[in-house]
């Protein structure tokens, strides 16, 4: 064969095998894979702050997060009754307990991590229609307060702050007993004022945001309050003193049942972490 030709061939051939080599390098015969799907049931209350990393998350595991957002309670119920799930994060410790405990435990290596608190607070519709200006105006005849369920958390919290408020301040015996009077009876007085049971805080505070007169007031996470506030919210809220708030404990774990253990620990882990600490306190959580 001719040299000529034979030098053509053979540049012809380095050349191919040159875009080849690059082709593969740069991913377009060697696709990244398709991303993971990890499924993650949250605690209504959680919805904002987790949506806020996922995006960085995603990005730096390949990996795509389903989020279900709901009470803890119902969330709890969806799990046992084996809907999918890789993560759990409850905005009640014993919800994550409750799993732990049952025979056989559906958390993986029999293990839950408390990772945040919350407390909670006053929500005031927009206006303040029934000029509710402290604890004690939630008793006020015609009041319309709504809270969460008591099988939720946050209802669950709520009851305990009221009574805890009657017993502190409205009992003659207690140390710090109000000699106005303005929380005697204060339990039975504000459940009447009680027009709706909600099935997560989230309810509790479109119902009072919405300013429809529907709901005056409602009881909600300190988490809320400062996500309503860095949002510009119209509603306003009023702060329960620590002695008589009820602080709620956050549980975190990983369901047995998870296809994709790793990743489900490193989604855990970051929560843990001083990185996770910090976004909680940012929306308001460690309260």
């Amino acid at each position: 064969m001719n040299t000529k030709y034979t030098a053509i061939i053979l540049i012809a051939i380095l050349v191919t095998t040159s875009i080849i080599g690059y082709t593969v390098y740069s991913g377009t015969l060697n696709p990244t894979p398709s991303p993971t799907e990890l499924r993650v049931s949250i605690a209504s209350s959680l919805i904002h702050v987790v949506e806020d990393m996922v995006p960085q998350f995603e990005k730096d595991h390949n990996v795509k997060i389903i989020l279900n957002a709901d009470s803890s309670s119902t969330l709890y119920t969806q799990i046992t009754a084996g809907s999918p799930a890789d993560v759990f994060m409850s905005a009640d410790q014993k919800w994550t307990k409750q799993l732990l405990n049952t025979n056989p435990s559906l958390l993986l290596n029999n293990r839950y991590e408390n990772f945040t608190t919350n407390s909670i607070e006053i929500i005031l519709a927009p206006g303040n229609p029934a000029n509710v200006n402290s604890i004690a105006d939630l008793a006020k005849p015609g009041v319309k307060l709504v809270l969460a369920a008591p099988s939720v958390p946050a209802g669950s919290y709520a009851n305990s702050t009221i009574w805890k408020i009657e017993s502190t301040w409205g009992n003659p015996n207690s140390p710090q007993y109000d000699p106005s009077g303005a929380y005697k009876n204060f339990n039975a007085s504000i459940y009447q004022n009680v027009v709706s049971y909600e099935n997560s805080v989230e309810q509790v505070v479109g119902k009072v945001s919405l300013g429809l007169g529907t709901a005056d007031a409602g009881i909600v996470f300190v988490s809320d309050g400062v996500y309503g506030t860095n949002t510009g919210a119209q509603v306003t809220f009023i702060q329960i003193p620590t002695n008589v708030n009820t602080q709620g404990i956050y549980g975190i774990g990983i369901i047995n049942s998870t296809q994709h253990p790793e990743l489900a620990q490193k989604f855990m882990n970051y929560w843990l972490s001083n990185t996770g600490k910090e976004l909680l306190t940012k929306y308001g959580f460690n309260s």
